[in-house]
C-alpha cells in the first residue's frame, strides 16, 4: 500500500480538479451574464450544464474504471479537461460557453469518482471514512481559495483568466496522476460494462436499503450547498451589494466550516463509532439549514444570518460526506467504480437541477434560496430516516 500521506496528497490534488471549474468563476457570473448579454438563469446556466454533464460522466467513468483500471480513464479524463478548459478561453457567445462547459465536465468528472473508488479498492470501511476525512480536509481549501483567487483575477484580468488558471492546475493533476497514481483495480470485470452487467449492478445497488439511505441522504443534503451555490453570487453582489473581489470571501467562511468538521473525523470515530457520529452530524446540518430558511421569512437578511448558519451547516457536511460515502459503499468491493459512480451522479445531477431551479425562482431576494436551503436538508433527514432508520446498528453489519 502507497505511503498515506503522499496519496493523500496526490488523490486530494486529482479529485479537486473538476470541482474548481464550479468555484473557480462565481464571483465572474454578473460579469458574464452582462458581457454575453443573458439573463440571471443564463448565466448560472453555465454551472448547471457543467453539473449535468458531470454526473453523467461519473456515471460512466465507474464502470470503465472497473472494466480497464483505474489509471488510464482518470489520465485521459484529466487531458480532456485541460484541452477545452483552454478553448473556453476563446469563446464569444453563451452558446458556446455551454458546449464547451458540457465538454469540460466530460473530461472533469474522471478524478472524482475514480479517486473514491481507488480509496475503496485500498482501504475497509473504518479506514476508508478516515481516509476521506483527510482527503476532504485538503479538498475543503479548493472551495474556499478559488473563488477568492477567482475574484481578484477577474478584477485584474477578467473573467476568461479563470479558465487559464483551471488548465494549469488540470496539468499538474495530469503530471502527479501520471507519475503517481498506480493502477489499484488488481481484479478488473470484463463484463463490467456489458449492458446486463451495468443494469444488474446498479440494480443492485438500488435495491440496497442502506447503500439508498445513506446516497439519498447525501444527495439531498448536499442539494443545499448546490441551492447556495447558483445563488449566492446574485444575493451578495446584487442583494447585499458586495464587490465581486470581496463576495469570495462569504464563500471562504464557510468552506472553513467544512475543513473543521473534517479534521475531527480521525479524533471523534473511534470514540463515538461512525453509526452515531454520522446521525449527529445530520442533526447539526437540519438545525442549521433551517436556521437559515427562518431568518429572512422573519426579515432578517444579512450576511451574518447567511453565512452564520452555512458554516455551521458545512462543518456539519465535514463528517457527512466521509462518514456516509464510506457506509454507502463498504458493502461493494468487487463493483466500487459502480458504486462511488452511482454516488456521484445522484449528488451532482440532484445538485444541478436544484440550483437550476434557485435560478428560476430568483426574483431578487434571498428567499428562493434559503427556503429551497431548508427543504432540502429536511428531505434529507426525512429520507434516512424511513431507509436506514435512527437506532445506529451493529458495524459488523456492513462488514465486506
Amino acid at each position: 500500500m502507497p505511503r498515506t500521506g503522499y496519496l493523500l496528497v496526490v488523490l486530494s490534488t486529482v479529485m479537486v480538479v473538476g470541482w474548481m471549474a464550479t468555484d473557480m468563476y462565481l464571483a465572474s457570473l454578473p460579469t458574464i451574464a452582462r458581457e454575453l448579454r443573458v439573463g440571471v438563469a443564463g448565466a448560472q446556466a453555465t454551472i448547471g450544464v457543467y453539473m449535468i454533464s458531470f454526473a453523467l460522466a461519473q456515471l460512466v467513468y465507474g464502470p470503465v474504471s472497473d472494466r480497464f483500471g483505474r489509471r488510464r480513464p482518470l489520465i485521459v479524463g484529466t487531458a480532456v479537461f485541460i484541452v477545452v478548459s483552454l478553448a473556453i478561453t476563446a469563446i464569444e457567445t453563451i452558446a458556446d460557453l455551454l458546449v464547451l462547459r458540457f465538454l469540460q465536465a466530460l473530461g472533469g468528472a474522471a478524478g472524482g469518482v475514480i479517486c473514491l473508488a481507488i480509496v475503496r479498492d485500498l482501504y475497509d470501511r473504518e479506514a476508508a471514512a478516515s481516509m476521506l476525512a483527510r482527503i476532504g480536509t485538503i479538498i475543503a481549501a479548493a472551495p474556499a481559495i478559488a473563488p477568492v483567487l477567482g475574484g481578484l483575477m477577474l478584477t485584474a484580468f477578467g473573467w476568461r483568466a479563470n479558465f487559464v488558471f483551471l488548465a494549469a492546475f488540470g496539468l499538474l493533476g495530469l503530471i502527479l496522476a501520471v507519475i503517481s497514481v498506480k493502477e489499484t483495480n488488481v481484479r478488473p470485470d470484463p463484463h463490467a460494462l456489458d449492458v446486463g452487467a451495468l443494469l444488474r449492478n446498479y440494480g443492485r445497488l438500488l435495491r440496497d436499503r442502506t447503500y439508498v439511505g445513506y446516497g439519498g441522504t447525501m444527495m439531498l443534503a448536499f442539494s443545499t450547498f448546490f441551492a447556495f451555490l447558483f445563488a449566492s453570487p446574485f444575493v451578495f453582489i446584487e442583494v447585499l451589494h458586495f464587490a465581486p473581489d470581496e463576495f469570495p470571501f462569504m464563500i471562504s467562511i464557510q468552506v472553513g466550516g467544512f475543513l473543521s468538521g473534517t479534521l475531527l473525523v480521525d479524533r471523534l470515530l473511534p470514540k463515538v463509532g461512525l453509526e452515531r457520529l454520522f446521525r449527529g452530524s445530520l442533526v447539526l446540518a437540519l438545525a442549521a439549514g433551517l436556521a437559515a430558511a427562518i431568518f429572512p421569512v422573519l426579515g432578517i437578511v444579512t450576511a451574518a444570518t447567511i453565512v452564520g448558519p452555512m458554516t455551521v451547516f458545512a462543518f456539519a457536511m465535514g463528517f457527512v460526506f466521509p462518514l456516509g460515502t464510506a457506509a454507502a459503499m463498504a458493502p461493494f468491493p468487487t463493483i466500487a467504480g459502480s458504486a462511488s459512480a452511482l454516488l456521484a451522479f445522484s449528488q451532482s445531477s440532484f445538485g444541478a437541477l436544484v440550483g437550476v431551479l434557485v435560478g428560476i425562482l430568483h426574483d431578487g431576494s434571498v428567499l428562493p434560496m434559503t427556503t429551497t436551503m431548508g427543504a432540502a436538508i429536511t428531505l434529507a433527514v426525512t429520507v434516512f430516516v424511513t431507509l436506514v432508520g435512527w437506532r445506529p446498528r451493529n458495524a459488523a453489519a456492513f462488514a465486506d
